[in-house]
């Protein structure tokens, strides 16, 4: 299966603007950007955060295809939310929900996390792109893109591999693939 992460951030690298979780500050050049990308993908993995902020903008509805995995330290407590095949709860590791997603025949993982999820995927070795958005903002604080407890693994390389400008001004979507 093909893992990519998404993430949007501020110039200085920050996912979230100081305490305030969520994506919040990303421009609409950037949410329309994400939606075209999630078309190419049949499965999606996030934290419990990012689900609470984004679950209007993820609904069944807007993507159909789309199989919502969210991760959770209490899934029990949230299996009432769940639809079967399209939305469900669970604290696997990325290799476990790798290993299932691929076994339910899904071929295109996006990774829409915080900066714990992030770091538990890059750091499993998991991840082969990064897509980042570049918002034209300094923070000067927050949650850095991989931040927070799960980053055991190497040092990651990447290839640049795509650069363009979304609008006017800013934001910059940069495609990376990580180097094996």
């Amino acid at each position: 299966m093909h893992v990519v992460l998404f993430a949007v951030q501020s110039l200085d690298g920050y996912i979230t603007r100081r305490t305030t979780a969520g994506d919040g500050f990303a421009s609409a050049a950037d949410r329309a950007h994400l939606r075209e990308a999630l078309r190419s993908c049949d499965a999606c993995v996030m934290g419990g955060a990012t689900y609470d902020q984004a679950k209007a903008r993820l609904r069944p509805a807007a993507f159909p295809a789309l199989r919502r995995v969210v991760w959770t330290r209490t899934p029990e407590a949230r299996a009432p939310e769940g639809v079967p095949g399209a939305l469900e709860f669970t604290r696997e590791t990325p290799a476990e929900t790798v290993v299932r997603l691929r076994a339910d025949g899904r071929r295109r993982c996006a990774v829409l996390g915080g900066g714990r999820v992030n770091a538990a995927w890059l750091g499993a070795g998991l991840v082969d792109e990064v897509w980042l958005t570049v918002e034209s903002a300094l923070f000067g604080a927050g949650t850095p893109l991989a931040g927070g407890s799960g980053w055991d693994g190497p040092e990651l390389r990447l290839w640049l591999r795509e650069a363009k400008v979304l609008a006017e001004g800013g934001p910059m979507s940069l495609r990376y693939e990580v180097q094996r």
